[in-house]
């Protein structure tokens, strides 16, 4: 029987994710090793607001996802017409959201940030009030830079997403090492350098997109207005994957709202295990984000068992990764969190962390989150979206306090990630052998 993608496609789109996201973590860990050089203040308040950030890191895609899947599904079914006016709409939708996101934010900076880290010592405060403005700014050309990303994923070309990912982060860290280093910004100088490569990835990305060899590119900005059908078709898929996502990241924002409570040796030895999970989970977000399209293509061409098919190997894929990242990281993990700068309190409290990360990330991580885009991308996301609510606030945000008020400390934070993994798997585990996720009907 031929699938729908050969062996050779499948590294097409998976080798440019993999090596794009691994770049991004790595550029990413540069940027906090240079943030810290600074101080262990300046870390934790550039810390706290990348887990802001990190609702809009993940929003973002999560709405354009709405676009991907309807892309893919039109590419599937070789309707090049209303892919292209597919792309139009989802670039009115994730940049109308980002600028109205920046505007509110701007104007409630300094409320937000006391209601999620009040209690957190004056100069953390100070860092990431300057952090956390500029970081404003940048939403609207993230947002711009993930409408081509997704469209260009969609189509196969992963390549392409890398190369100006790789383009975007060369930059923030040449920006930095200049103003940080060069001018004395500290916390400034990497918010600024974060802006610049935010702003090159979303010019390019609106140039492919502009270009006449684009097929399900747009032609010209009147691409742009409102197409009631379309926009709806994006919006069904859109808005419970992005409130998914929304719910997933606001949940974290949430705990790290409880861990800027504990003490700075807590704080610290957090951030550095965050860094340490970005590492581990660097391939299974490239594989996340190709299940999209390649799942997206086979129901679009009417081929759902190999949709089940290809889920299957994903899934597998992930658990392949995850033991060589995680049993890699495990391995060098005491020459990397010390490019931290932590004292040997808090990197004790770090491995301690790493260790028990890396017994359940083997295990359940695949399961709880692997199958999500697969079902995602049949436009299974209502169902995605209460399994992923369950597990967070059932399952990370209430166990979280109860573990903490038990004076566990950080490692109750963490040990709360098995409650809402559990939860996830209970929900897509039996929906994706059901087979029901392969009725539902995106165009």
């Amino acid at each position: 029987m031929e699938r729908t993608f050969s062996r050779a496609d499948l590294r097409k789109l998976l080798v440019p994710l993999m090596v794009e996201q691994a770049l991004a973590m790595t550029i990413g860990m540069a940027d906090t090793v240079m943030v810290a050089s600074c101080s262990e203040a300046a870390v934790s308040g550039v810390s706290l607001i990348d887990s802001v950030n990190a609702v809009f890191l993940w929003l973002f895609p999560a709405l354009a996802t709405g676009g991907g899947v309807v892309l893919a599904q039109y590419i599937g079914r070789g309707e090049e017409e209303n892919a292209r006016r597919s792309v139009g709409q989802l670039t009115l939708l994730l940049v109308g959201f980002s600028l109205m996101i920046s505007v509110l934010f701007m104007l409630f900076r300094d409320e937000l940030l006391v209601l999620l880290f009040g209690q957190i010592e004056p100069q953390v405060m100070a860092y990431a009030r300057t952090y956390f403005t500029v970081s404003i700014i940048s939403y609207p050309f993230l947002a711009l830079y993930n409408v081509g990303a997704s469209v260009f994923r969609a189509v196969g070309n992963s390549k392409l997403s890398m190369t100006v990912s790789t383009a975007a982060n060369a930059l923030n860290l040449i920006g930095n090492a200049i103003l940080i280093y060069g001018f004395g910004l500290e916390v400034l100088g990497a918010g600024l350098a974060t802006l610049a490569s935010r702003i090159l990835g979303a010019v390019i990305m609106l140039y492919k997109l502009l270009r006449p060899d684009c097929k399900v590119g747009m032609r010209s900005f009147g691409d742009l207005r409102f197409q009631k059908e379309m926009f709806g078709r994006i919006l069904r898929i859109g808005i419970p994957s992005g409130l998914e996502s929304a719910a997933f990241n606001i949940g974290k924002l949430l705990v790290a709202s409880l861990v800027s409570t504990l003490v700075t040796a807590a704080i610290s030895p957090n951030a550095g295990m965050n860094t340490l999970q970005r590492i581990i989970l660097t391939p299974t977000s490239a594989i996340h984000l190709a299940s999209v399209p390649i799942v997206g293509q086979c129901l679009g061409a009417g081929k759902a068992e190999d949709a089940k098919y290809y889920t299957k190997r994903l899934v597998g894929l992930a658990y392949i990764c995850l033991f060589i990242t995680a049993g890699g990281t495990l391995l060098f993990a005491n020459p990397i969190l010390s490019l931290f700068k932590l004292t040997p309190e808090t990197t004790a409290v770090a491995l301690r962390l790493l260790r028990f990360y890396f017994c359940i990330v083997v295990t359940l991580y695949p399961l709880a989150f692997t199958i999500t885009p697969c079902l995602r991308a049949a436009g299974d996301v209502r169902f995605c979206l209460i399994g992923a609510m369950t597990g967070m606030w059932l399952g990370r945000i209430l166990c979280s306090h109860l573990f903490v008020s038990f004076g566990w400390g950080i490692m109750g934070v963490w040990v709360a990630i098995v409650a809402d993994w559990l939860i996830r798997i209970a929900f897509y585990l039996p929906r994706y052998l059901s087979g029901r996720w392969l009725k539902k009907k995106v165009i």
